[in-house]
């Protein structure tokens, strides 16, 4: 309900399904105002009417929000994932590398988040360590322009992070693996088998000027089978990955 608020109000501030929008509140309106009115019998099968036509409309709106789905980094910038995470019971990620999303501030979010609570539960996933000179590093290198440090270098100090994550004393479960081939996306679910849960599945491409041009595109259990696709390739990684020591 929170990411279907935050959809809604985005859409009023940039004028978008304003016509359905508008539509579906008038009937609420309607509905409510027939439901305190004096024929009793009458309103109540009105207002059952019109909450339901109201509810339908919304949904479409809801529904009708494919360019929505297709983001790029900004869109971490206008929903920030802190909340999300620090709400989160069950989380998963896949990040070859990791320094990106795997910031300080973020593992320690995991840790006052759903590694603090019984039952939670973080699942990551990450490549084998590689030398300089190794393709694979090559390979990622040339993933963008203009890189700050080598896919290398970054990645050992993901691993020395996870490491670390791995020997606090928290209520929840942590676990960390790590696979020696990179499939070319990263990918992020939050909850994914509870209301509400997302995966978030972002493609490395070749040769961005930036992190912040890669695309991304938002999952939920209301895009169907893609969306367990998504979540079958996780628990595929998981499975292949070696418990890193």
């Amino acid at each position: 309900m929170r990411r279907h608020a935050k959809q809604i109000l985005t859409d009023i501030r940039h004028r978008r399904h304003i016509d359905l929008y508008a539509t579906t509140l008038v009937v609420l309106v309607f509905a409510a105002l027939l439901i305190v009115g004096a024929d009793l019998p009458d309103s109540a099968r009105w207002s059952v009417l019109f909450a339901g036509l109201g509810f339908l409309l919304l949904r479409a709106a809801l529904a009708n929000h494919r360019e929505d789905r297709f983001l790029d980094r900004s869109d971490y910038d206008r929903n920030p994932v802190t909340d999300d995470l620090r709400n989160a019971k069950d989380v998963w990620i896949f990040a070859p590398v990791g320094s990106n999303f795997l910031t300080e501030e973020r593992c320690d979010i995991l840790r006052r988040g759903p590694l603090a609570r019984e039952g939670g539960s973080v699942r990551i996933v990450v490549l084998a360590q590689f030398d300089p000179g190794d393709p694979i590093s090559e390979q990622l290198d040339a993933l963008l322009d203009y890189p700050v440090q080598t896919a290398s270098a970054s990645l050992r100090e993901t691993r020395t992070r996870l490491a670390t994550m791995a020997e606090w004393q928290v209520k929840g479960t942590f676990a960390y693996g790590e696979i020696a081939f990179n499939p070319g996306f990263s990918l992020v679910a939050l909850n994914p088998h509870a209301a509400g849960g997302y995966a978030n599945v972002e493609f490395h491409a070749f040769r961005n000027d930036a992190i912040r041009s890669r695309m991304h595109i938002n999952l939920t259990r209301d895009d169907g089978a893609w969306y367990v696709y998504w979540l079958d390739q996780f628990e595929a990684i998981w499975r292949s990955a070696v418990t890193a020591e």
